[in-house]
This record gives C-alpha cells, sequence and structure tokens, in this order.
C-alpha cells in the first residue's frame, strides 16, 4: 500500500474512532449546575413604608438593653426585612459572578406587595439580561391572594408578571394553578408545582395538580428527561411536630416512586433535608433551604451528576450598605456592614422574643381569637391577663432580684450557668441550630433544661401575678408555687417530656447531614427514613419520651 494511501486510511480510521467518542459522550447526561434559594421575602420601599422609631416599636418589652437599642424594629418572624432588598442583590450578584447555569426560587418571594412584585421581576430580568443565565420561579403562600387589589396580586397576574421566569419558555402549564415544565439544558426539566391555597398559608398537592404532575413526569421519561422538581411546601416532615400538606404520605410515596429523586423546598425557613424510602423501593429526598433573609441567610449550589446530586450550602455574610433604605441608626450601619452575619444572628434573637411578646405577652393573638375589639372590658381584661404572663417570660435568668435564678432557688433547684440572659435567648438558642442546619452547634442539654426551668419559674411567677390585685409577686406567695413547679417527683418527667417536644421541632428527623452533602441513591443512609405510617411516626415519638425518661442524663 503506498504512503499516501496509509495516511489516508489512518486519517479516516481516526476519524470513525472520534466520532464514536463524540458519540459516547453525547449519550452520556451532561452536568447540571444551579442555585436554589428561597423565601426572599423581598419588600421595595414602597411597600416598606418609613423606617420604624424606637418609640413606635411594638413587642419590644423583655429585650436586654443592648439588644433593645439595636433591634427594635426586629420582625417577630426574624425576617430582615428592611434589609431584603440589599440581600437579594448580593444573591443575584453571586449567581451572575458564579458557574451555575440556573437560580431555581421556591416561592414567597416578597412580602405580599403588588409593587415589591412588580419591583423583583424588574431585579430579575436586569440579572437574565447581565449574566445570560436564566431564573425560574413558582410562589409561595405570601405571593398571591385568593382576590386580587390594589395592594395584593392573585395567581394569574403573578403568572403575567414572572412570565419571563418560567412561563414563557414552559414547555408546559396547568391550568388553574401556577405549576409548569421548562427545560434545564439537555438532559434535565424542570418541575415547578404550585402547592399554595391562594389567601392561606396552609398548602396541598390537590388531585388535579397530582394528576398532572403524573402526567408531565411519564412524559419527562419518555423524553429521556431528569426531573429537577421544586415547590413551596414541605413534601416530607422535618420535624417530628411539624404541620404537613394534607395527604403528604401518599404524594411523597407517588413521587417516590415516580423516580423523582429530590424536591427542592422552602416555608419553614430552615436549612434541613428529610428522606424517605417506600416499601416499593422508591427514594425521596426533600431538601428545605433556610430564608434568605432570615439569619443564616442561606441559599445553595446544587450539581446534579450521574445519579448523585451534590449539595452546597452557602450564606450571605456582606450587603452593600449603599442599598440600604433611608432611616438605620449610625450603630445599625456599623453592624450591618462590619459583622453582617453576627448582627443577622442577634436581629434573630430579638425576633424570637418579639414573638414570644406578640403571642404570650399581649393580646394581640387571643383578642384576634375571641375577636375582641380595643377600647371593650374584655379586650381590657385580656390585656392585663397576657401582660402579667408577659412579664412571667421576660424575667431575667439570673439575679438576687425576681429571676429565674431566684425562683428556682424558692423551690430548691440551681439552675445551669450560661451566657444567656433571657428566656428568649434561651429558645432562640435552640432553635438556630435547626434553622441553621447544625443542630449540634446547639444541642448542649443545659439549654433544653434552662428552657424548662425558665418555663417553670414563669408558670409560678404567672400564678401569683394572676391572682394578686396588683400583680406584685413577693417571695412569700412564691414559695408554695415554686416549690411545685420544681418538685423532685415531677422534675424528670417534665424534662423528658420538654425534651421530647423541644426536639419535635428542632431535631433532625431522618438525613443527618443538612449543609453539604452528597445524595445517593441505594445503600445505607447516614440516619433513619422518616417513617410515612403515622403509627410509626406515633411510636416514635413515645420511645424517644421513654428513653429520656428513664436514661440518665
Amino acid at each position: 500500500m503506498k504512503k499516501a494511501a496509509r495516511t489516508a486510511l489512518c486519517l479516516l480510521l481516526c476519524l470513525s474512532l472520534l466520532s464514536g467518542l463524540s458519540a459516547s459522550a453525547a449519550e452520556k447526561q451532561e452536568e447540571l449546575k444551579l442555585l436554589v434559594a428561597t423565601d426572599t421575602h423581598f419588600q421595595c420601599e414602597a411597600d416598606l413604608g418609613e423606617f420604624p422609631a424606637p418609640e413606635t416599636a411594638q413587642f419590644t418589652n423583655g429585650l436586654t438593653e443592648q439588644d433593645a437599642a439595636l433591634f427594635y424594629y426586629a420582625s417577630s418572624q426574624g425576617q430582615m426585612n428592611f434589609e431584603s432588598g440589599a440581600i437579594l442583590q448580593k444573591l443575584l450578584d453571586d449567581f451572575a459572578a458564579g458557574e451555575e447555569d440556573y437560580l431555581l426560587l421556591s416561592g414567597d418571594l416578597t412580602g405580599g406587595g403588588r409593587q415589591s412584585h412588580l419591583a423583583l421581576a424588574e431585579r430579575l430580568r436586569e440579572t437574565e439580561q447581565t449574566s445570560g443565565k436564566a431564573i425560574f420561579v413558582i410562589n409561595g403562600n405570601h405571593d398571591c391572594a385568593a382576590q386580587a387589589d390594589e395592594r395584593h396580586i392573585d395567581m394569574p397576574e403573578f403568572c403575567e408578571i414572572y412570565a419571563d421566569f418560567g412561563y414563557t419558555e414552559a414547555r408546559s402549564r396547568h391550568d388553574g394553578s401556577a405549576s409548569y415544565t421548562a427545560e434545564l439544558g439537555d438532559g434535565y426539566r424542570l418541575l415547578a408545582i404550585d402547592s399554595c391555597i391562594y389567601g392561606e398559608d396552609d398548602g396541598e398537592l390537590n388531585d388535579a395538580v397530582t394528576a398532572w404532575v403524573k402526567d408531565e413526569l411519564a412524559q419527562a421519561k419518555r423524553d429521556g428527561k431528569r426531573p429537577v422538581v421544586m415547590m413551596h411546601h414541605s413534601i416530607l416532615p422535618h420535624f417530628e411536630l411539624q404541620p404537613m400538606i394534607p395527604r403528604y404520605r401518599d404524594r411523597a410515596a407517588f413521587l417516590a416512586d415516580s423516580g423523582v429523586g429530590a424536591v427542592f423546598t422552602g416555608h419553614l425557613h430552615a436549612n434541613d433535608i428529610s428522606y424517605t424510602k417506600t416499601k416499593n423501593g422508591g427514594e425521596l429526598y426533600d431538601v428545605q433551604t433556610g430564608s434568605l433573609i432570615s439569619s443564616p441567610n442561606a441559599y445553595r449550589s446544587v450539581t446534579f451528576d450521574g445519579d448523585s446530586i451534590a449539595l452546597e450550602s452557602r450564606f450571605i455574610t456582606e450587603i452593600d450598605p449603599g442599598l440600604l433604605p433611608p432611616g438605620h441608626t449610625p450603630e445599625q450601619l456599623d453592624g450591618l456592614t462590619n459583622d453582617f452575619s453576627g448582627y443577622a444572628r442577634r436581629y434573630f434573637e430579638a425576633g424570637v422574643c418579639k414573638w414570644l411578646n406578640r403571642y404570650l405577652g399581649s393580646p394581640y393573638k387571643v383578642a384576634k381569637m375571641l375577636r375582641l375589639q380595643p377600647g371593650t372590658g374584655l379586650y381590657a381584661a385580656v390585656e392585663t391577663l397576657m401582660g402579667r404572663l408577659g412579664a412571667a417570660v421576660q424575667l431575667d435568668l439570673y439575679g438576687e432580684g425576681m429571676s429565674v435564678e431566684h425562683i428556682a432557688a424558692l423551690g430548691g433547684k440551681q439552675i445551669a450557668r450560661t451566657d444567656c440572659e433571657k428566656l428568649y435567648q434561651v429558645a432562640a438558642r435552640i432553635m438556630y441550630g435547626f434553622y441553621h442546619g447544625n443542630e449540634a452547634e446547639t444541642s448542649d442539654a443545659r439549654y433544653t433544661e434552662l428552657l424548662l426551668d425558665s418555663v417553670k419559674a414563669a408558670l409560678a411567677y404567672g400564678s401569683c401575678a394572676l391572682t394578686s390585685p396588683t400583680g406584685r409577686v413577693s417571695d412569700l406567695a412564691l414559695t408554695v408555687p415554686a416549690r411545685v413547679s420544681f418538685s423532685p417527683v415531677t422534675a424528670p418527667g417534665l424534662l423528658a417530656l420538654a425534651q421530647t417536644l423541644a426536639g419535635g421541632f428542632v431535631d433532625d428527623l431522618s438525613y443527618e447531614q443538612d449543609l453539604d452533602t452528597v445524595l445517593t441513591f441505594g445503600g445505607e443512609k447516614p440516619g433513619d427514613a422518616v417513617p410515612l405510617s403515622l403509627f410509626e411516626k406515633i411510636g416514635k415519638l413515645l420511645r424517644e419520651f421513654l428513653f429520656r425518661l428513664f436514661h440518665k442524663q
């Protein structure tokens, strides 16, 4: 064979081999990188109104002097409303500069105001235009009212305002909800599920939406697309006492057996991952991400690669103070500029105090439930009653005066020493681990016991305050209630019950790694699977109570 012919043959063989490699590469599903954020609760200045003055702040009783000076304006939900625009912009800037191709926002995009929706859509549009990347949204319970008015939008308007962020490029849309599907590259398909009951906080996957989801998952399988699913409400419980959507067990089992693998959710403002495995062998992770505007201000980087899903938790640790609305004091600006994470965490603690005051220290909730109007005799009676109960939960923890330590001593108990000054700080310390996704940070048993001791002291103090004509409480009057509250006969049972109930709200229910992990399918998992049986759930709680009751602390 002549040299030229051999050369030509070699070239043909090389081309043939290269084409075969190319075909194999094309058959392999490409890697998908995206960011997931939720509960941004963005509010523009028009919806925020003027920055509150200290004298107009509500529910601030019991804040430490230092917290009262900085965080009098804190939300009782821990949401940094006046900082939401700056926090959101940092997320969008990180997305534009990062390697992820898509940003998913899984509901509660705003505080519900029409102007905020319009302003947010414009910010998202600018980010898409400057970055060349795509953003997809779905609604949460705060986004759509049952009926639109001057200040609020309904579901059809939501789809119009956010048309450029999922609805225009939708491959399929569900009539009657904001659900849709859209392509993510060549190998993946986004399934954005509307889980809202418009005008209510609770959610659902009704029969019509579920039937549509079933059809779309079947179509994705026929098309060779891997589903990427997001919705606002949890499909799996993240703590044992969590209120859930109706029939979540059936819905979760259906998604798991349909090969979904993972659902990205929000709503609870916490970083947490739950896992379940069905009787048919289907596996499902509920990857919940914390609220972007609540400490620790989290979002997630997600990489789909083959049969695994890699998760990396990220946090907003700085903002541009120039993007804040006017009104912050120099001291607040200093904290926000130089130690944003520390400032945000203390803001969260102050929010816990305000929540306690709102529901236990004021007539707000009770009067609303009983439909009592200010100015009436019954409202005044409730106001007095709740004010005295509020004083009980606002006691100092330590000190020779009227404090939790002093009341406990009257009952024969020496309480644990910590760096906390008030009950709300203890409660916040316990809750923060769950919200952050690192329960080990706040798993110190002293805090659970101290919280219980604080409640015991509050009950003793409150019982005296309620029966006192003036509301004043003396040591003489407190002695018997304190001894009853701190009785060694009832203490072990109460402590075990308190630990079980507290654990029912903050302990990991299943999957142990809530921050940085790789989700896999098949094989052993770190932690127990979420029980889809109600009887299993009740049995698990009972076992935990009995273990804590008889286990030596």
